[in-house]
């Protein structure tokens, strides 16, 4: 009687753990649409924010056989929890996988709403930075604490308008910031329970899908998500249809890591930010940007130039025609990034 007892405790006790994982979180409501589900080919969705709800980056899906697996979750447990909902618009097949490219907030800090039967699968480098202090790193500190100036920004915008329309837009973009506010007050950043070093396959029917560590770069735990028989890619933030910050990266090996990329035989690129491109010459710009911006704000730092003056000056110009670069400067938190790195932080 004792052990039927305690068994029947424990099933209680998943249960309710399972519950509290499942429940709708704070800041889940919008009108229309949260994303965008782009089909790439078969099977394989890219998925966009519409800006209707908070995502920040971009996820992607792969309906299998039984089963969905699921890259990236987004900003937090409500973008995570209304992408599922409506990856239920598409199929009713479970997601039994998600797949971390890294450890940033708006990537992974979805992963605490799907319960302990999920894998969810990333570096052991994610793993551990989501264990220990992902929360108290300057690039979500800088996206939390900004909120809360955002909203008031927002109301007296508000307040000040005059025509419906603009006001219409604005009252939309206070709800969104609203409820992202809202839902990261409930964050419990949740690390991958599956973790790789340097790769992981998958085989889901005749569906192949690799999981690999190409080498440092965004982090320190980028992975990349290869379908070899499709030919797709889905790299988070190790390869953006733009720039990607650099915060947490290593820009003097980054442009050799993307080497390795280049040898995956693959014609569509799912990027964590930005639409899809088959156009894989952008990973020879990206590359040459890295060495350009290592080189450059290098030699300010030998110069003793302060890291917020090189912020200003350091000039990369010249590669306007292939990324979003209109000005001298690089933001300042890749700045001290590599002031960091040359001084062996």
């Amino acid at each position: 009687m004792k052990r039927l007892v305690l068994v029947v405790t424990i099933g209680l006790l998943a249960l309710v753990a399972v519950a509290a994982q499942s429940r709708r979180p704070a800041g889940t409501t919008h009108s229309g649409k949260a994303f965008r589900f782009n089909k790439v080919k078969e099977g394989i969705y890219h998925a966009v924010g519409t800006g209707s709800l908070a995502v920040v980056g971009n996820s992607s899906f792969i309906v299998n056989d039984d089963d969905v697996i699921v890259v990236d979750d987004h900003v937090s447990p409500a973008a995570a929890w209304v992408l599922l909902e409506e990856i239920k618009t598409v199929t009713t097949k479970p997601v039994r996988t998600v797949i971390n490219t890294h450890f940033h907030f708006d990537h992974a800090h979805g992963n605490q709403i799907f319960d302990p039967t999920v894998q969810i699968i990333g570096h052991e480098f994610t793993r551990r930075m989501l264990l220990n202090n992902s929360i108290g790193m300057p690039l979500y500190q800088n996206y939390l604490t900004g909120m809360p100036a955002q909203i008031e920004g927002l109301k007296k915008q508000i307040a000040s308008t005059s025509d419906a329309a603009a006001k219409a837009k604005l009252q939309t973009q206070l709800q969104v910031t609203e409820n992202n506010l809202a839902s990261q007050k409930e964050l419990k950043p949740t690390p991958p329970n599956v973790t790789l070093t340097r790769e992981m396959t998958l085989f889901r029917g005749t569906r192949e899908i690799q999981i690999r560590f190409l080498g440092r770069g965004h982090t320190a735990g980028d992975v990349v998500v290869y379908l070899p028989n499709e030919k797709v890619v889905m790299t988070g933030d190790f390869l953006t249809a733009g720039l990607s910050n650099m915060s947490d990266s290593f820009p003097n090996e980054w442009a050799d890591s993307l080497d390795a990329l280049k040898k995956l035989d693959f014609d569509t690129v799912l990027p964590g930010h930005g639409e899809a491109f088959t156009d894989k010459a952008k990973i020879d710009y990206f590359q040459a940007y890295l060495r350009d911006v290592w080189s450059e704000v290098s030699r300010l730092k030998q110069q003793g130039v302060s890291a917020e003056e090189a912020s200003k000056r350091a000039d990369l110009t010249k590669h306007k025609d292939h990324l979003p670069i209109q000005a001298p400067g690089v933001p300042l938190i890749g700045v001290q990034r590599i002031y960091s790195l040359i001084d062996g932080k």
